[in-house]
């Protein structure tokens, strides 16, 4: 049943950015008429978006909804936005983005191994969770310790802190067969090549190369960028590039599937 008065936040940490629409399957401008989306499209490819930084954006758009007196539906697959929406997080203080900046131009210059080492020596205990291949979370930590003079292990010992107290949540898996995502899967993958994806990847990669983006921004983990990028630079071919990024897709999702079965309790689970 259609809700009345309806508003749609996105929870996507790669469709928050307006580089990528078509790789990062945002609603187009037909699928979003006569529905207010938001918090899609409104970062540039050299800003990075965080769980923290997305709840503050989401708890505000939530706010004005409840005003309005919106039906509220947020959508996405990072859970663990959702998950730091409903439970809260930890209290880290805004860490100045130059900090930032500079770690970025240090993982550009000694690599990610070398920044991982420092991290294992600044703060084990979250050295320890993450997979040294993790660039971002990584650097999140290593930005905390510049920024604050403390490790973030020890800001997440501290209470989780909730946008609001009084929220409910009605929490709803999309578990379709495999055979049905498989397939889906595939599809998007056509609807992008139909959609002129490759001309929108033609374009951060020519700003990339420029050095206006940086090569190791966040949105370039979107799924098939490198794929279809090495494409257009004659590295792979383009049923090689599509291939890759089916594949690639294909474990997120199930890495996505175990998330939620351990992280996010649902309430209702559609097929």
């Amino acid at each position: 049943m259609q809700q009345k008065n309806p508003v749609i936040i996105n929870a996507d940490a790669m469709q928050c950015y307006a580089a990528l629409p078509i790789l990062t399957a945002q609603p187009s401008s037909g699928e979003q008429r006569g529905i207010p989306h938001l918090l899609y499209g409104f970062l540039e490819a050299t800003e990075t978006m965080n769980a923290a930084g997305w709840v503050e954006r989401a708890a505000a758009a939530i706010k004005e909804a409840q005003q309005k007196n919106q039906n509220i539906t947020i959508v996405g697959g990072t859970g663990f936005y959702i998950k730091a929406l409903m439970d809260g997080l930890s209290p880290i203080p805004d860490i100045d983005p130059d900090i930032r900046a500079g770690l970025m131009a240090r993982l550009n210059d000694a690599g990610l191994p070398a920044l991982y080492a420092e991290l294992q020596a600044i703060d084990p205990a979250i050295a320890l969770r993450l997979k040294p291949g993790d660039t971002q979370r990584i650097i999140r930590a290593l930005e905390v310790y510049e920024g604050t003079g403390t490790p973030l292990s020890d800001w997440q010992d501290i209470p989780l802190q909730k946008p609001a107290d009084d929220w409910q949540f009605h929490v709803t898996h999309l578990n379709p067969s495999k055979d049905i995502l498989e397939s889906k899967i595939r599809t998007r993958l056509q609807s992008m090549l139909k959609n002129n994806v490759l001309d929108e990847i033609r374009a951060l990669s020519d700003r990339i190369d420029k050095g206006e983006v940086p090569k190791n921004a966040a949105l370039t983990i979107a799924h098939g960028f490198r794929y279809f990028r090495a494409c257009l630079k004659n590295e792979i071919s383009l049923d090689d590039a599509l291939e890759r990024t089916a594949i690639e897709t294909r474990r997120y999702t199930k890495r996505q599937r175990t998330w939620l079965r351990h992280q996010l309790k649902s309430d209702e689970v559609l097929p």
